[in-house]
């Protein structure tokens, strides 16, 4: 399943939507589909649960899920991992692992990736939108 002209959200970019940081709420609202890998999903489920308010917190990222289209791990997206993985590893600069695996998902499916994560720029081939730069 190719995608083209839509918008990947990492974890940070979440938090930053329901903060209301312009220049994320900004290419949020411009994307005509907004994807949620699977483990941004879990990363926020994550944070929710183990927040001082938890059920408020669950509620909120389900509620993001929901005007979201869910991205899963599945093998094309395996084997794309091992081969950034390793190409990582070869120059030096691995990235934290949840973030490959969001990496490799975004590549995989020709996804932009919004992020406020500077380390994605290693990876060669994924279209990055900081909203720090």
């Amino acid at each position: 399943m190719k995608v083209s002209g839509n918008l990947a959200v990492d974890t940070n970019a979440v938090i930053a939507y329901r903060e209301g940081i312009i220049a994320v709420c900004t290419q949020m609202e411009k994307a005509d589909t907004l994807f949620l890998p699977v483990v941004v999903l879990g990363e926020l489920l994550y944070g929710a649960v183990n927040s001082a308010q938890p059920q408020k917190n669950e509620q909120a990222v389900h509620q993001f899920l929901a005007q979201s289209i869910l991205l899963p791990i599945d093998e094309s997206i395996a084997i794309r991992y091992a081969t950034v993985r390793l190409e990582l590893k070869k120059i030096g600069r691995p990235i934290p692992e949840n973030d490959l695996w969001i990496a490799t998902t975004c590549l995989e499916l020709e996804i932009p990736l919004l992020t406020g994560d500077k380390h994605f720029d290693y990876v060669q081939g994924l279209q990055v939108i900081n909203w720090t730069n």
